[in-house]
């Protein structure tokens, strides 16, 4: 045999082994996962470099990296009139300034958790670059947190700027000297600030002019003492024993302190008073919905158009205006699907000025609703069909309904609410009782129209004999009710029950530390007040409440007119003040609590407690 081919043979032979031998195992995995940040290298110019003149920055980083929306996390400060371009390219973090550089002036790139490596992304926390274009660094800095002020929510990505000069008017025309960001939890630092007084302000900027030039921005305002920024640095010592109990190692420590670290702005909108027409809908025969922005408390005037219908109309309004539902009184109206009208109401012009206005509007049915409509009488049809085959009678459809209820609270009085407005009801078909066991004993009642600009389709039902804890019956005889469109009702049994003072609670609130008139809601968790009562003698007292977990706040109400007032920056007048119960009102039924409430006790960006919604909400919905 071919002693070369015998070696080559053998060769082949080992690497099949060789690769028998690497199969056994599971191949490589990649190795622990990367959980290290990127670290700075090296920048042109150098981190803290004097008398810098150009307008790139190169910062280097030892990880090929990725910048996370730079427009949005990267805060330039002295703040920039065009944008400055910020890119990741390969290791480095360009900077581009696009406005020229001022003298003497310490320039600081705070990019926040914006870089973070490309491959898993690890992000590089608070990164701050700073270069002076001076002989100094001004290494001061300012830090706190802006607060929703009316309901002290953290406000995220708002601007935060200072003026060396104490005269609120800078604020109007003048951009920020220096500026800073908040992040998620509110919290913002100005850095590279020199050894002098600041004023500070809080901006939501929305047209990216650093300074209050729009009514519609969101603003805050300094409203503590201005203060010179300083630093102080402190020791900590460490001990570490050995084993014998005598100290091994003293550890120094030093801590750098940078005050004012407790700055708190209270963020809050003026009141706006321009009022629009938004809407209308259409999405049942019935009637139609107008929807108007900061509608003044009447009713807007609606003329029909392509005919004239005395009475056409019945008005069902939200208590402040900004809805009003129009339900047609004529059946003839209902069977148009487009009608055309006149909308006469008041609107702001240009000048903020209320002045009279008039639209000409279309209620046409939604297309939603004619395609159910055809699929309703479609199964209307089947019905009549089937019921025709087995000689069985048709069930109403023409029926007027009312909303059923079971329990009506110890304060209160049976509401019976029909579906449509009506035009007539026969007291005499209405009867109230007493249910006991099989018997049903006569109560008398006065039957109440609650028409108001609220609601056109309830009537109260009136009655001084209502015991608590007792089971009554609420009978309407079948047509007792007719609406606008020839409905009436069929016979309506309701058996309710009043309910006990032992099914609530009572919640007492001692208050303390307030040095003006005030009032405390009682909130949802989603935040909604339930119930207003007005402090008297430094009480807060809430009778007859549901069992359930309850939130608390007070406000200062200066003008005592039982709202939350916002603030006005050119009268100098700021937002009333609002605290919080730190903590969920957990109340159980037969159950008095009694809480004591110092409303300084906690910081005021601390009080706000767990469970509430912080969804935002604007200053003046409130």
């Amino acid at each position: 045999m071919n002693k070369r081919l015998i070696s080559y043979s053998w060769v082949a032979m080992l690497l099949m082994m060789l690769g028998a031998c690497a199969n056994m195992a599971q191949g490589p995995t990649g190795g622990k996962q990367d959980v290290i940040a990127p670290k700075k290298v090296s920048s042109i110019p150098a981190d803290g470099e004097l008398n810098v003149t150009k307008t790139r920055v190169e910062i280097l980083f030892n990880e090929f990296l990725q910048l996370s929306n730079p427009a949005k996390n990267l805060v330039v400060s002295p703040p920039q009139k065009i944008n400055p371009v910020a890119k990741a390219v390969g290791k480095k973090i360009v900077v581009e300034l696009r406005d020229s550089l001022q003298p003497d002036k310490t320039y600081t790139f705070d990019f926040g958790d914006a870089i973070g490596d490309y491959t898993e992304n690890n992000r590089v926390s608070n990164f701050l670059y700073s270069f002076s274009t001076g002989d100094h660094i001004d290494s001061m800095t300012i830090s706190g947190v802006v607060l929703n002020a009316a309901t002290l929510v953290p406000e995220e990505d708002v601007l935060v700027g200072v003026h060396s000069d104490d005269a609120d008017s800078l604020f109007l025309k003048k951009r920020f000297e220096r500026i800073g960001k908040t992040n998620a939890e509110g919290r913002f630092s100005i850095r590279g600030l020199a050894s002098k007084k600041y004023r500070i302000f809080a901006l939501r900027d929305m047209n990216n002019s650093h300074s209050f030039d729009q009514s519609a921005e969101e603003i805050a305002v300094q409203e503590m003492p201005m203060e010179i920024p300083s630093i102080t640095v402190t020791e900590k010592m460490d001990t570490i024993y050995g084993d014998s109990m005598k100290i091994d190692t003293i550890i120094v420590r030093r801590e750098v302190i940078a005050k004012p670290n407790d700055v708190v702005l209270r963020l809050f909108q003026e009141e706006q008073h321009f009022q629009k027409f938004q809407k209308i809908e259409r999405p049942d025969r019935k009637f139609f919905t107008l929807y108007f922005e900061k509608m003044e408390p009447s009713i807007p005037k609606v003329t029909l158009l392509d005919t004239t219908v005395a009475g056409w109309c019945r008005i069902e309004a939200s208590q402040m205006g900004d809805t009003v539902k129009y339900w047609f009184a004529d059946s003839l109206l209902c069977k148009k699907d487009t009608i055309r009208l006149s909308v006469s109401y008041m609107k702001t012009d240009s000048a903020g000025t209320l002045v009279p206005a008039e639209d000409t509007l279309m209620a046409t049915l939604t297309t939603s609703f004619l395609k159910n409509e055809v699929k309703m009488q479609q199964q209307l049809l089947a019905q009549q069909k089937r019921a025709e085959r087995r000689n069985r009678p048709m069930k109403r459809t023409n029926v007027l309904n009312m909303t059923p209820f079971s329990l009506v609270e110890i304060d209160d009085q049976p509401v019976v609410e029909w579906a449509n407005p009506v035009t007539s009801i026969d007291k005499e078909k209405v009867h109230l009782y007493l249910a006991s066991d099989t018997l049903k004993t006569p109560i008398p009642f006065a039957l109440s129209f609650m028409e108001n600009r609220g609601n056109c389709r309830s009537y109260n039902v009136n009655s001084n004999g209502l015991a608590e804890n007792e089971t009554y019956v609420l009978e309407l005889d079948s047509a007792c009710a007719y609406d606008h469109y020839g409905n009436h009702n069929e016979p309506i049994t309701i058996r309710f029950r009043k309910k006990a003072a032992n099914e609530y609670g009572k919640l007492e609130l001692k208050l303390s530390n307030l040095e003006e008139n005030a009032f405390v809601e009682l909130l949802k968790s989603s935040d909604t007040p339930l119930r207003t009562v007005q402090v008297k003698d430094g009480k807060a007292v809430f009778d007859h409440l549901p069992p359930a977990t309850y939130f608390a706040r007070v406000i200062l109400d200066r003008n005592n007119n039982q709202k939350w007032d916002t603030g006005k920056f050119s009268e100098g007048v700021l937002p009333e003040w609002v605290y919080y119960f730190p903590k969920g009102l957990k109340l159980r039924a037969n159950w008095e609590m009694t809480e004591d409430w110092d409303v300084k006790a906690e910081p005021l960006n601390q009080q706000r407690p767990s469970g509430l919604s912080s969804k935002k909400k604007k200053n003046n919905d409130r």
